[in-house]
């Protein structure tokens, strides 16, 4: 019994597997590259030598049946050696066992030929191949090519390419917010008479559509002469001819016209358009306008531009005041901080203390002031843009003894509040939780924006001078005992060449004594 029961296991897990196996139209690879198209002549040289044996399901736009004629000539289907199939295709559900030849380029429609499988799964086929024996070699499937470039078709192969204008190719975009209709600055006026002819997609945030109406102003679109469209706009996939008029000085709502065109492309619009004949002559795009400066919107641009807090010309910089921190009690003898005549306005702290407002309960006396002012909650995320917390004064009767709502915005390096006078004179916000520095806690550092030159410099100049002079006078006293020198040397007498003494007479001898006596 036993032995029975193992048997019949045995044989369902064979006969699940073997059904399993057997059904190519589940189990198969697929094979898409349109390269293998006998329309194309690109010999890239595919080659199947290394092609795992198995069932292969063609899914390229080329076409998944293979070709059942010989391809004379070889060099098709990315390859020099083409492989067709020298049979027929099978009915629905059936598997035929058919001959694939190899075709050269002499010409030989079978210079290899290889046994493979098809099977029709009522809607595709499945192809059971095996490795070609050189290289280059490779099967054909299918007789399609892509689009050529610039043109389209529901599946972007051939057959039914034609020529787009909503491919990028064939457009070029106009992306000046200055043609919008609610723009009134003409300097620059924008000029169209060197537009070249052809279709241009409006880009901009102020919008793509061609107004409709006269504008009521010439000077408008940043032109003195817009351009609107005297028409109505297509429905998708659609073009319609239109006139677009010029405005004259004298609000004549069509001093030129122009035939131009329309295409909606479903997602955007197109137009295309012409050179105009007068300049300043500009083509309009568009209603809106940016935000102006210190206002924010999804994209930049009108509706819905509103203020930023985050910007510099919203908020006002209190700076310093670092006796604001939580971390200072008001001395008897000093003056507190009173914020009662505070203006109503976006508020930022700067502060070595800190600079953001406290969120913990204050007591009387802190912060500087005699009744401070804190929030209850925490400091928002960016994301979350601006958002109200709730804020208590503390005074003798509690820690909150008044309440308000204030907001505040999360700017990512600091915070803005939206502040208020506060209710009571004396009473301020707290701003800060750390301790002020005094000048023995300061450390010495040295100024980054000093030089050694900056400090010393009166220094340095006074022992120059002090040198200078000093040279200067060692110089004249050197001179000075030069020119001594040199005057004595000139009152000496010359010096003696004898032992004659100058001082006495000249001792002359008496020629009588020197004659002989008769």
């Amino acid at each position: 019994m036993f032995r029975n029961s193992v048997k019949i296991f045995c044989f369902t897990i064979f006969y699940i597997s073997t059904s399993t196996a057997a059904n190519p139209c589940r189990d198969y690879v697929e094979l898409d590259d349109w390269r293998r198209s006998v329309s194309n002549g690109d010999t890239y040289q595919l080659c199947d030598t290394f092609l795992v044996p198995g069932w292969y399901r063609v899914i390229s736009q080329a076409g998944q049946e293979m070709p059942t004629e010989c391809i004379r000539g070889g060099f098709r289907c990315g390859t020099t050696d083409t492989v067709w199939m020298n049979g027929t295709f099978p009915d629905a559900e059936e598997v035929k066992n058919v001959t694939a030849c190899a075709s050269d380029y002499n010409d030989n429609c079978c210079a290899n030929s290889y046994d493979i499988q098809v099977k029709n799964c009522s809607g595709y086929y499945v192809y059971n191949l095996v490795p070609t024996k050189s290289c280059p070699q490779a099967y054909c499937f299918g007789y399609e090519l892509p689009c050529p470039l610039g043109e389209t078709s529901p599946t972007n192969f051939t057959p039914g390419c034609k020529y787009d204008a909503c491919l990028k190719i064939n457009h070029n975009e106009i992306n000046d917010w200055r043609r919008s209709v609610a723009n009134n600055n003409t300097l620059p006026a924008i000029c169209d008479s060197f537009l070249k002819t052809g279709w241009y997609r409006p880009t901009s945030k102020a919008g793509q559509y061609m107004p409709t109406e006269c504008p009521l102003n010439a000077f408008t679109c940043g032109t003195t002469h817009p351009i609107w469209m005297n028409g109505v706009f297509p429905e998708s996939g659609e073009t319609n001819n239109v006139i677009a008029c010029s405005v004259g000085y004298t609000n004549d709502c069509c001093l030129n016209q122009y035939d131009i065109q329309v295409k909606n492309c479903s997602h955007f619009l197109l137009y295309n358009l012409k050179s105009t004949k007068n300049c300043p002559e500009a083509y309009c795009f568009g209603s809106e306008l940016p935000c102006a400066e210190g206002e924010i919107s999804e994209n930049g641009f009108s509706p819905g531009c509103k203020i930023d807090p985050c910007h510099a010309v919203n908020y006002k910089v209190i700076k310093g005041q670092e006796k604001r921190t939580s971390n200072y009690t008001l001395q008897p003898d000093e003056d507190p901080i009173d914020d009662s005549h505070l203006p109503t306005s976006f508020y930022r702290f700067d502060s070595q203390t800190g600079n953001d407002i406290v969120n913990e309960e204050q007591a009387m006396f802190q912060c500087g002031t005699k009744f401070p002012i804190y929030m209850i909650g925490s400091i928002p995320n960016v994301t979350d843009q601006t958002v109200s917390r709730r804020f208590c004064m503390s005074g003798y009767n509690g820690s909150c003894e008044h309440e308000s709502q204030i907001k505040i915005q999360n700017c990512g390096n600091f915070r803005v509040y939206f502040l208020k006078p506060s209710p009571l004179k004396d009473s301020g916000y707290c701003a800060g939780t750390l301790p002020i520095q005094t000048n023995q806690d300061k450390p010495v550092v040295p100024d980054a924006k000093k030089t050694i030159d900056d400090d010393d410099l009166p220094w340095i100049v006074t022992v120059a001078v002090l040198g200078l002079v000093c040279t200067i006078l060692t110089g004249i006293i050197l001179v000075k005992k030069l020119l001594a020198k040199t005057r004595v040397h000139e009152e000496l007498p010359p010096p003696s060449y004898s032992s004659v003494n100058v001082n006495k007479p000249p001792i002359l001898h008496d020629i009588h004594a020197s004659i002989p006596q008769k």
